[in-house]
């Protein structure tokens, strides 16, 4: 979050509360906070009892601290993260469509999503993951993985799955498409038209054609063969 932007609020919460990060946003004409918690426990029970009481609970001791602004209140999102295993996805839309307290938006990981981020972070040196980064992922070996993760390939990449997830989830990444080289088709077809075509072909470039001169411009090419 810092890499994108934001400060770390130093804020201390009752440990029953979790594992957890306020970040606020540096800029003043951005009023937003948003609030990252990861949740070991994502049985049915824990979930809700977390969406019944925890949460309402972890923003009044928030407000409290006096340590965040007025529009706290109002522009807190919550970042759920859960492991995906069992996980209800009742409850994990209960808890995205619930309006007290936080906007909350739920992002779910496997083990084996997890660990393929943690190794193109290590294999690549990279610290925290900006915008940048997850773009690259995303443009990466020319759309390939797009089309695996489209079509839900058995074997496609996993990371990609787990960054598209979170590029959905966090509204201040934005996604940027790869620019393509336009191929030359002009070129192309003059390289594979054979010189014998070429006049043939530079006469159907020049005529208009409408229903009411097709007639006149293929007997004008290629003749009147009746």
């Amino acid at each position: 979050m810092t890499s994108n932007r934001f400060t770390l609020v130093d804020i201390d919460l009752p440990s029953s509360f979790f594992e957890f990060s306020l970040y606020k946003a540096e800029s003043r004409h951005r009023e937003e906070y948003f609030l990252t918690i990861h949740l070991d426990n994502n049985s049915d029970q824990a979930l809700q009892n977390f969406l019944d009481n925890t949460a309402q609970e972890i923003f009044e001791e928030i407000q409290i601290t006096d340590k965040v602004e007025l529009y706290f209140e109002k522009n807190c999102t919550m970042l759920i993260c859960l492991d995906s295993l069992g996980l209800s996805q009742d409850l994990v839309l209960a808890l995205e469509e619930d309006p007290y307290n936080f906007k909350k938006n739920v992002i779910k990981y496997s083990s084996s999503e997890l660990a393929a981020l943690n190794a193109y972070l290590a294999s690549n040196a990279i610290k925290a993951l900006t915008s940048d980064i997850i773009n690259d992922i995303i443009n990466a070996n020319n759309g390939a993985d797009f089309l695996a993760y489209k079509y839900q390939n058995r074997d496609r990449h996993r990371l990609y799955d787990l960054i598209v997830r979170v590029m959905l989830k966090l509204s201040f990444l934005s996604y940027n498409p790869k620019e393509q080289k336009l191929e030359n088709l002009t070129g192309q077809i003059d390289a594979a038209l054979p010189p014998t075509l070429t006049e043939t072909f530079e006469r159907i470039l020049a005529v208009e054609w409408a229903d009411e001169t097709i007639i006149e411009n293929v007997e004008s090419i290629w003749g009147n063969k009746a």
